[in-house]
């Protein structure tokens, strides 16, 4: 069901936005200079003040696959991309990706508009799917596997065509186009109730229930359709076609609940009629919403067609937006004005929603008394993914959701349960966006020694994130540059700057010096020497190797506090030094005197830790010793700066904290995470996850006597096993006669079996037919088997 949705729902999607962006990337390139080409690439020499960005837009079409030009060039980072460095641009590639994919839409788009989303459902659903991956790939940059995911769409969607159109005249009466929750229906000849699954076809006198927090999509041959919600039930008894004329008939009989009519088929003339006891109706209006329970029935009309309802001898006739309430057994009450559309707040027209639940909202109607909400895949809403009614408040959560556009529509109820005129369709989009923004600092260069106030610090963000500097915000300019006046303190500085994306993701880049005012001397400690803050170094033992930049040919040396020299070294020609250092204490203070050839002492202070101790790893939440979730959460804490693995694979760490996934395999799953601080110690944790997805085997089931005379008792016995644990119930279904009895069996684990013995009527008799049992291990694996 859920590829269905997503075929159905992606069609306005399809048509909108996919359509618009790969159009935007094909006429977004300006007219370029030369460079040379050589195997699909263009080849171009990076010069200085150039952005990998600014070429990415011009030759890609999109600043954001700045990254594929790295990938393509060969280079790990963007500090890699220096000026004078070859570059490799892919622009024949991502050009030849592109028109595949919109040959592929446009053909998509034609066998939609034929009708394949009726007559050729499977077909039209595969193109989708190919053309999703095609998108997944052109994104991930692999752009060959992009082309060919596209023509096969593309062939995919021609096949769909070829069956629409040959299908058009099938005697296809109504189709169950759409359907969330539990959707069940019962032909003349059916007995009891059975699960409708989707894309079923619906015939005359067929029944169709809704049960709660369900909807059902009633499509009649010429696209005209109901949307039954929650705990609703009719019968369609009429459907008739007449192919040479196109014209379309139907009528209706609502039991309970409420339906939305939507009468918008493509045929010349067209009837359709609702039948209600004791109430008629004349239908002109293409667009109505009605309710019946044991009170009455309600209408409401949103169409310039009107809508005509009669009863006890009295009618009334509905314009658009107007509604009216048919007590049980009275005639119908004036027409009413519905409720006006609420506004919508938020999240805004075509909004993008990242790595986040979606929460809407709505301005509140004076005078309502609740809402009706509808969020669906596309803007007509024959795709729903929910549909609430009866909201108190003016808002409302929706978790869970996965990556795609939704569209969503309120309404708001007066006093007499009646829907008001609803807001116009909004769409929004989920979008998982993990990827860091681009941040590159330039000045000063990292580990330098500075003599001059104040330090510039300039450099290069992605144009849409906001940066920031010791919590305050620092401005980008429109092509994501920046430029910050630090004024030093004398002796170690950092300055360290923050990027973060409108999907919260953040990118942090730091620049380390010396400050020392003209005419003394200073020490620039190496970057990558481990370190627990500003001059605070730390070792996994003794003795501390020290490195680092002074003046040229200078006497360095290191003391404790009262102690004696503990190392001294002299700095080579460029001003570069190394010293290792014996400690005597887990942590203590030591000083570092510098004499420069002329005879100038400075002395800087510093602290030493040894650190034996391995990282820690806590996770918030064990793993499971068994499970049926194929990608297992593993996050929690560790000691921050530590380098994480898991089977060996790198895992980001942020301030201490990390979120990685894990695939599972069938069976049994080693998982070993590894983590190692600055310093080499290692902590070490290990797990073993099974994965189970298949549901519970059958081996045998059976029921004693086989034939019931008088009534009496019936005993039932089916045996299974799984290797995850059957759960201690099963439901099962028997026959006796033409009488149907369900009942639970309970699980013996001695005997490995399910029973149970069931005393029947005295007046029931005839054979005995075991006809299905549900059977269900313990991590949600299941499966009805059926018996006869």
């Amino acid at each position: 069901m859920e590829d269905s949705d997503r075929l159905q729902g992606r069609r306005g999607a399809l048509a909108q936005g996919a359509a618009h962006f790969i159009l935007a990337l094909l006429l977004s390139a300006a007219p370029l200079p030369a460079f040379s080409a050589e195997d699909d690439f263009l080849r171009h020499r990076l010069a200085e003040g150039q952005s990998l960005r600014e070429l990415a837009r011009l030759h890609l079409g999109d600043p954001n696959l700045w990254t594929e030009i790295l990938r393509a060039s060969g280079l790990a980072s963007v500090a890699d991309a220096r000026p004078g460095v070859e570059l490799r641009i892919p622009a024949t590639q991502v050009s030849r990706a592109n028109r595949a994919l919109a040959a592929a839409l446009d053909h998509i788009r034609s066998a939609t508009e034929a009708g394949a989303k009726v007559f050729a459902a499977g077909e039209i659903e595969q193109a989708v799917d190919l053309h999703d991956q095609a998108l997944s790939r052109r994104q991930a940059g692999e752009w060959s596997a992009a082309v060919d995911l596209a023509g096969r769409a593309e062939k995919a969607a021609d096949q769909a065509l070829q069956l629409a159109l040959k299908a058009r005249d099938a005697a296809v009466e109504a189709l169950l186009s759409d359907r969330q929750g539990e959707v069940e229906g019962r032909r003349p000849r059916d007995l009891v109730w059975a699960d409708r699954p989707l894309r079923s076809t619906l015939v005359e006198e067929e029944r169709v229930r809704t049960l709660s927090r369900s909807t059902a999509q009633i499509t009649f041959r010429d696209e005209s359709r109901l949307r039954l919600n929650a705990n609703s039930e009719a019968v369609i008894i009429r459907m008739r076609a007449d192919p040479l004329e196109r014209a379309q008939e139907a009528k209706v009989n609502l039991i309970e609940g409420d339906f939305y009519a939507l009468l918008s088929g493509k045929s010349r003339r067209k009837t359709f009629e609702l039948e209600i006891p004791d109430v008629q109706t004349q239908i002109n209006s293409t667009s109505f919403w009605v309710e019946r329970d044991r009170q009455g029935s309600k209408f409401t009309n949103y169409d310039d067609a009107t809508l005509e309802v009669a009863a006890r001898g009295s009618s009334v006739t509905l314009g658009r937006n107007e509604g009216t309430v048919v007590p049980a057994g009275q005639a119908p009450a004036e027409a009413v004005a519905v409720m006006p559309a609420p506004e919508i707040i938020a999240p805004r027209d075509d909004a993008t929603v990242f790595n986040a639940d979606a929460e809407l909202a709505w301005a509140v109607v004076p005078g309502s008394t609740g809402y009706w909400l509808e969020v669906g895949h596309d803007q007509v809403f024959q795709q729903l993914v929910d549909s609430r009614w009866g909201l108190p408040e003016p808002r409302l959560a929706l978790p869970g959701l996965e990556v795609g556009s939704y569209y969503w529509r309120v309404a708001a109820l007066d006093k007499f349960g009646l829907p008001g005129e609803r807001s116009a369709a909004h769409r929004f989009n989920i979008r998982t966006d993990t990827t860091p923004p681009y941040l590159a600092i330039s000045e000063p260069a990292d580990s330098t020694i500075l003599q001059e106030a104040p330090v510039l610090v300039r450099g290069t963000a992605e144009p849409d994130s906001a940066l920031a500097f010791r919590g305050q915000p620092l401005a980008v300019g429109p092509d994501g540059s920046f430029e910050l006046a630090f004024q030093p303190a004398e002796g170690s500085n950092e300055v360290r700057i923050e990027a973060t994306d409108p999907a919260g993701n953040r990118t942090e880049r730091a620049r380390s010096f010396t400050f020392t005012p003209a005419g003394t001397a200073a020490v620039a400690y190496d970057a990558d020497l481990p370190r627990i803050g500003p001059r605070h170094f730390v070792t996994g033992g003794s003795p501390l190797v020290l490195s680092g930049a002074t003046e040229a040919d200078a006497r360095i040396g290191v003391r404790s506090a009262s102690g004696p020299l503990r190392a001294s070294t002299f700095s080579d020609p460029a001003g570069r030094f190394r010293l290792t250092v014996p400690l005597d204490q887990a942590e203590e203070a030591l000083t570092l005197t510098v004499t420069t050839p002329n005879g100038v002492t400075t002395d800087e202070t510093f602290r030493a830790t040894i650190d034996r101790e391995a990282p820690r790893i806590t996770l918030d939440e064990q793993p499971p010793a068994v499970t049926n979730v194929q990608w297992l959460p593993l996050q929690g804490r560790v000691e921050p700066g530590a380098v994480l693995l898991v089977n060996g694979r790198p895992v980001p760490e942020l301030e201490g904290r990390f979120k990685e996934q894990v695939e599972l395999t069938a069976g049994e799953n080693r998982i070993e995470m590894l983590a190692t601080d600055r310093v080499g110690n290692t902590g070490i944790e290990r797990w073993i996850v099974s994965l189970d997805q298949e549901p519970p085997e059958l081996l045998d089931g059976r029921a004693e006597p086989r034939r019931i005379d008088r009534g009496g008792r019936l005993t039932i016995e089916v045996k299974a096993r799984d290797r995850s644990g059957l759960r201690q119930a099963a439901a099962v279904t028997v026959a006796v006669g033409g009488n149907f009895y369900t009942d639970y069996l309970r699980f013996n684990d001695s005997s490995q079996s399910y029973r149970t013995t069931l005393t029947l009527p005295a007046d029931v008799a005839g054979p005995v037919v075991l006809k299905d049992v549900l059977l269900e291990d313990y991590v949600g694996n299941g499966r009805r088997y059926r018996l006869d």
